[in-house]
């Protein structure tokens, strides 16, 4: 992890310490998107957190599939996005061993179930002025699905299902948190104290440049504005080849602007390129003594470290391996939820024969 790729959080430290010295680790959960092809910002971004946090952590990560079901993908789309993202993160360094992975949808039965009963102290109103509600339906309005209002209860269903107490969370999911903790305290006014108030884990990741130098790099610019994790070294090299770097520089032999805000490429140096070696590029460029293309070559060296380890991780891990290692995070994670849907039914009241 980046010097700027960090994840902190109010409760962190926390949990950690009341934890200390009792044999068990404290528990979170983060939903991952099944986006399919991941990019190095996604990896500095959200992955690499996801892989030290399961050090720390009783960390249980789910692939959310029942989510993503408000925007209508198709099936078969679907259910290859989910197998690639399980490889994705599986090749960026998720250990079964050390963390539970599995898809939302296996525990479809007892996510659904416990959503239906959270949605029962949920006030309707509550959930219709929630922001983001609001700027989905106001830019979306032919799809204003239940699903879409009643995200941030099966977001709830899915951290109260494990009693986790910590949640990993970016800054636009902090409300839906905040949702899932009222209804956690209202669940416990009404039926006894069941579930905890989870609180977050600010992810506070690393944005990583795009190679066009027009913000964050993400896939919604095209191929040439990011590395995939799958680019071989030939792409790598082409498409860093092409990237923005030193708009002020226009002959060679003109000192650069070695910064994360004169130049685009050193300002991706600063993210994957050695301090040592990155000292040295910023000496020579302030020196002319080394031109775009040459420092667009280092740059190239440096993104495959990153690239090519995963490719050929991903390569390795075939299709079946990858959905044997989602029953096996299936199973893990069924038996804890059983455990949570029967104590809840005993405390409503649901005598289920």
């Amino acid at each position: 992890m980046t010097s700027k790729n960090h994840i902190a959080g109010p409760s962190s430290g926390h949990h950690q310490e009341a934890y200390r010295g009792t044999g068990r680790r404290p528990g979170l959960i983060s939903g991952i998107r099944p986006t399919g092809e991941l990019h190095v910002g996604n990896y500095y971004g959200a992955l690499k957190g996801l892989v030290d946090l399961q050090e720390r952590y009783d960390a249980r990560y789910f692939i959310a599939d029942i989510h993503s079901l408000t925007t209508h993908p198709k099936p078969d789309d679907l259910r290859g996005h989910v197998v690639g993202t399980a490889r994705n993160y599986l090749a960026g360094g998720l250990d079964p061993e050390r963390c539970t992975l599995y898809v939302q949808s296996s525990l479809a039965a007892e996510i659904c179930e416990l959503h239906t009963y959270l949605s029962m102290v949920m006030p309707l109103g509550e959930l219709m002025r929630v922001p983001t509600f609001k700027e989905k339906a106001k830019r979306h309005p032919d799809n204003v699905n239940y699903g879409l209002v009643g995200y941030p209860v099966l977001m709830a269903a899915d951290i109260l299902l494990f009693k986790a107490e910590t949640v990993m969370v970016g800054d636009d999911q902090l409300v839906h948190l905040e949702i899932a903790r009222t209804i956690a305290r209202r669940f416990n006014q009404l039926y006894g104290n069941v579930f905890p108030e989870p609180r977050p884990l600010i992810d506070n990741a690393a944005r990583i440049p795009s190679l066009s130098g027009a913000g964050k790099m993400s896939k919604s610019d095209g191929a040439s504005a990011y590395i995939s994790l799958q680019d071989d070294e030939l792409a790598v090299e082409e498409k860093t080849r092409k990237a923005l770097s030193d708009p002020s520089r226009v002959y060679r032999e003109q000192p650069g602007h070695p910064t994360a805000e004169g130049c685009n490429v050193f300002h991706l140096h600063t993210f994957f390129t050695g301090e040592a070696e990155r000292e040295q590029i910023a000496d020579l460029c302030l020196s002319a003594r080394i031109g775009c293309v040459e420092c667009k070559r280092k740059l190239a060296r440096s993104l495959s470290g990153v690239v090519e380890p995963f490719r050929q991780r991903r390569e390795r891990l075939s299709e079946a391996d990858t959905l044997e290692l989602l029953r096996i995070g299936r199973d893990k994670a069924r038996a804890s939820a059983r455990q949570v849907i029967a104590e809840v039914r005993q405390a409503m009241g649901l005598q289920m024969l």
